[in-house]
């Protein structure tokens, strides 16, 4: 980052061009040497990135992850060569190994940046993460060919560049109305906890001041994430982070203890739980038993954690949002994103991921009021009915609604998709709100029993209804057991108090619509399962 800076100064100080400047984007980047080193060793390939493009012009980045094919000599040479460079550049460019003061450096001088211009200040601040292949090359986060342990440290950047960001934009006191945390990014995104436990440094700094006039937000926070033992300074400072290890000491004590998750520190699910505290004199450092945690894994892949561990469930998981959206009154945009990253290891046959529900809940508890927003989106959150509902009904100005791969709980009162929409626009149409569209795409209900796969998504198709040239070209409509599935639709105000806006109930069949449709040879299917697989996480595994 340093020397990125360097490159932004400059930029900012020319008199033609820095005056122009108004979108800034400051990247996570990660030197993907365990990566190279790994397909050295193997010599395997995974096929390249592809673009796939429907007949509407939609255009979306996939990579399968097989076949795997032998490198040529040219392709190993040309590897060795660049893990070479990275390994030469890596240590200047990287952030794993900066102390206190380098840190504080960096903050001061992006502060400096925010509020460089004051007559032409920033629109935007961006953040994003991406790994470093060689000299010119860059993958994305979810790219086949990055192994685990690269995974783990550029999550880790990508928390740390998130807190130190923040930090400069709460310290430079410049009003900035556009957010855009790592909603452009595959494959990573800033962990609830994190988001959480750096709140309260964040407002030290001045956030509540500089986030006031926030108009746009777009965020993407993801479940728990297992940064590393070594790598907890560098994600939440060291003041946080001694917290943070007390915390790791005492749950992993629980864990070799065999403690049952459900009364381990802190646990959302026990109203026991949820009085547990750690005295800053207890679990002190010991460095024999460190050493045991050291070489411990959350999971049984690395940088994961497993459902049933104290770390994925801690009541610290799911407020961070809610007490961010605090101090940002004036939105009139919201796009909350939440990217899936626990293993399943439960041993009861059951899933905890439903206890994610509590992020969006937090919003609703709060009473939080933006009397501006208009627009609200939410992308691979899982939701309680009557939740999504209250927002609703509370925030009458929102003129679009947008659910991508949104995941909902059981509520009495509500059978599943359409219950909870059609309820929606019938209290649109009887409050007179301002609610004119309601766009969905991949519903799903939050599985709290099984080993989830993404299962059936809701379908939109209404009783017979003809099925539209558009559906298809875009890949809205797909095939499930012979019978067509649309799996995206957009409903306006004038459709509102149709009875079966949002297709019948049961909807993953298809409801009561007996078209017969055959889905096209060319139809990317896999793809598409991959690429929502990129973009929300696996369900689980």
């Amino acid at each position: 980052m340093p020397s990125s800076l360097s490159s932004i100064e400059a930029l900012m100080e020319d008199d033609v061009f820095g005056r122009h400047v108004r979108h800034l984007r400051i990247i996570a980047e990660t030197f993907a040497i365990d990566s190279a080193e790994n397909t050295l060793a193997t010599g395997l390939y995974h096929p390249t990135e592809s673009t796939l493009t429907n007949r509407y012009g939609d255009k979306f980045v996939v990579q399968i992850d097989k076949p795997m094919s032998k490198g040529t000599d040219e392709q190993l040479k040309k590897l060795a060569a660049d893990l070479e460079w990275m390994k030469a550049h890596g240590e200047a460019y990287e952030m794993d190994s900066r102390t206190e003061k380098e840190e504080e450096e960096i903050v001061n001088r992006l502060a400096h940046i925010f509020r460089w211009r004051e007559h032409s200040p920033l629109d935007t601040i961006e953040l994003d993460a991406r790994f470093v292949d060689g000299p010119g090359l860059f993958a994305r986060p979810v790219a086949r060919h990055i192994v685990d342990s690269d995974k783990q440290r550029v999550w880790a950047q990508a928390s740390q560049v998130y807190r130190l960001a923040m930090t400069a934009w709460a310290r430079s006191g410049v009003a900035i109305p556009s957010l855009r945390i790592y909603t452009n990014t595959t494959g990573c995104s800033v962990p609830s906890y994190d988001v959480t436990v750096g709140l309260p440094a964040l407002l030290d700094a001045g956030l509540a001041r500089s986030s006031a006039i926030v108009k746009d937000l777009a965020f993407s926070f993801s479940t728990r994430v297992d940064h590393g033992w070594e790598r907890l300074a560098q994600v939440y400072g060291q003041k946080v982070a001694a917290v943070e290890r007390r915390r790791q000491r005492l749950h992993w004590h629980e864990i070799w203890e065999e403690i049952g998750w459900h009364d381990m520190h802190g646990i959302i699910a026990t109203a026991e739980g949820a009085d547990y505290t750690t005295d800053d004199s207890d679990w002190d450092s010991d460095t024999e038993y460190d050493m045991g945690i050291l070489v411990e894994k959350g999971s049984e892949i690395q940088g994961r954690y497993a459902d049933i561990m104290p770390q994925s469930l801690h009541r610290e998981n799911f407020p961070g949002i809610s007490l961010l959206l605090q101090h940002m009154p004036n939105l009139q945009k919201l796009d909350l994103h939440m990217y899936q990253t626990l293993e399943y290891e439960a041993y009861d046959g059951g899933s905890r991921l439903h206890y994610y529900e509590a992020v969006f809940k937090h919003i609703v508890d709060a009473r939080l009021q933006f009397r501006q927003l208009k627009t609200l989106i939410l992308r691979g959150l899982c939701i309680d009915a009557e939740d999504l509902l209250t927002f609703m009904r509370h925030h009458s100005g929102i003129e679009r609604l947008e659910l991508h791969n949104t995941m909902l709980g059981p509520r009495p009162g509500y059978s599943g998709w359409n219950s909870v929409l059609t309820s929606l626009c019938r209290s649109a149409v009887q409050q007179g709100t301002s609610l004119s569209s309601i766009f969905c795409s991949g519903l799903y209900n939050t599985s709290r029993t099984i080993r989830g796969q993404w299962g059936p998504p809701h379908s939109f198709l209404r009783s017979h209804e003809e099925l539209e040239g558009q559906w298809m070209e875009r890949w809205w409509l797909r095939s499930r057991q012979g019978r067509p599935i649309l799996w995206t639709r957009e409903v306006l105000i004038n459709e509102f108090e149709y009875e079966n806006a949002f297709g019948e109930e049961g909807g993953a069949q298809g409801g009561n619509n007996a078209t017969q449709w055959v889905q096209p040879d060319e139809f990317p299917m896999e793809e598409l399962r991959v690429l929502q697989e990129e973009w929300y996480g696996r369900t689980y595994g």
